[in-house]
């Protein structure tokens, strides 16, 4: 049952992964870190500022392919039990005398288990193929669909807080969720990111320098001493006599 699975995964993923891995770890290979820049510079290049640069493109965590494809390889071995109860010898000993209804019950199966993996195994595994987050040092991109694709991009300047989130499930993978607290208090979900603990740090250390630097171009407000030019000898005698 394990090779339909590991047949689409390696369609999916890509020619080099072996027929003879197990599920889990083609479910691995799938889930990489980082895109080679080449790559990732020739989808990302009319999107780009100035001096923007790409440090982590990534698809969501491939745990969550895991029940889309469970409930994929149920319907199957549910199917196969069907089928095999309609065989000409099985079918006339519990439903005598319905033979005619054998061969269009066997298609009904077929389609069934058919549109089961359309609907939802394989739905799942081309939308997470078409799902892509980008950091770069100034924003934060999310990419989404195969043909029509769209993009929600975050600038880093409009973030107010980052919050990490994970369950006990997503930390047993290294995965995580991460919310984003916008301007005007809106909060914005990226959810299953891998490499989570990575992907946090670059995060807020990119968000932290995007805060940092605005603060370091504008000019530090005179005081009241120096609006009113007071000598530093002229402020210690006001303060002896207060």
């Amino acid at each position: 049952m394990a090779q339909p699975l590991t047949s689409m995964l390696t369609a999916v993923c890509g020619s080099g992964i072996s027929k003879e891995r197990s599920t889990r770890s083609v479910l691995a290979t799938c889930c990489t870190f980082a895109v080679p820049d080449p790559m990732v510079r020739s989808a990302m290049r009319k999107l780009l500022l100035e001096h923007e640069q790409v440090h982590i493109s990534n698809r969501p965590h491939s745990r969550i392919l895991l029940w889309p494809i469970s409930v994929g390889l149920m319907a199957v071995m549910v199917g196969s039990a069907a089928l095999e109860k309609l065989q000409p010898h099985t079918f006339s000993e519990w439903a005598p005398g319905a033979e005619p209804l054998r061969e269009p019950l066997m298609v009904c199966v077929v389609v069934l288990v058919v549109l089961v993996w359309l609907f939802y195994p394989l739905r799942r595994v081309l939308r997470w193929t078409g799902t892509k987050y980008v950091l770069t040092n100034q924003r934060l991109l999310v990419r989404k669909g195969l043909m029509g694709r769209r993009f929600q991009v975050r600038a880093l300047t409009q973030i107010k807080e980052l919050r990490p989130v994970q369950n006990w499930r997503q930390r047993m993978v290294g995965s995580g969720d991460l919310e984003l607290l916008m301007h005007p208090d809106t909060v914005v979900v990226i959810p299953e990111i891998p490499h989570w603990n990575e992907f946090i740090k670059d995060a807020q250390q990119f968000w932290a320098t995007e805060f940092r630097e605005p603060m370091q171009q504008t000019p530090r407000e005179r005081d009241y001493a120096g609006v009113v030019g007071m000598s530093e000898k002229e402020q210690r005698k006001l303060g002896r006599d207060h």
